[in-house]
């Protein structure tokens, strides 16, 4: 798809240039005749670096690219990203989410949203806000509201996630079969969880676990 560059003394200042590159064609067409007919929108397409023939404007990316783009402007402007990034995404956890806007994203909202959501996420980066989709604020927010685990709560997570039994975590950890179970139904509390298949769906959309290499010693 060919890239259109507007000329900044073409725009007026109340016009917001936005670039659109994301990944998937039908996605970032879409995205381009929605936000075209927005009369104070000026809407652009391509890669990464046609940017430098936009000039100063709102990117809108996929994950992958959003995040790409935000670190490369942070690091250009020396703690200041130029271009502010929304990322239009299927990542849906929490920990997704707090990965793209400490990488430098400025905007986060869920595909299948409603285009008024875009349209809203662009017009706040622009003033210089940051954004977060209903979806993706209420992922947010939970993540927040979370009780801390303890440190043998998350071991035990870290091992549950593998799909342990209670004796062979309590082997791992060197504790008790009945410790295991107490701490076990403190993450349940904790987690708003009655199982131990939820309490790994749920540590995996908030991102409480982590790789099992990363845990050293286990010989289970």
């Amino acid at each position: 798809m060919q890239t259109l560059a507007f000329s900044a003394e073409l725009v007026s200042k109340r016009t917001i240039q936005v670039h659109v590159m994301h990944k998937c064609p039908i996605v970032s067409a879409g995205l381009s005749a929605i936000l075209s007919m927005q009369p104070d929108f000026r809407v652009s397409t391509g890669p990464c670096s046609a940017l430098l023939r936009v000039g100063a404007c709102v990117v809108i990316a996929d994950y992958e690219s959003g995040i790409a783009v935000a670190r490369e402007r942070w690091r250009q402007a020396s703690g200041y990203s130029v271009q502010p990034v929304l990322a239009l995404t299927y990542q849906v956890k929490a920990s997704a989410i707090r990965h793209a806007m400490e990488s430098g994203v400025r905007g986060y909202v869920i595909q299948g949203c409603d285009a008024s959501e875009v349209v809203e996420g662009v017009r706040m980066l622009s003033r210089g806000d940051c954004y977060l989709s209903p979806m993706a604020g209420r992922l947010e927010a939970e993540w927040l509201r979370r009780t801390p685990l303890t440190q043998r709560e998350a071991e035990v997570l870290q091992v549950l996630v593998r799909g342990s039994s209670d004796k062979v975590i309590a082997r791992g950890l060197g504790i008790g079969v009945g410790t295991v179970k107490s701490h076990m139904k403190q993450l349940f509390q904790k987690l708003g969880v009655s199982t131990r298949t939820q309490a790994v769906i749920k540590a995996m959309d908030l991102g409480l676990h982590e790789p099992l290499e990363n845990m050293g010693g286990w010989n289970i």
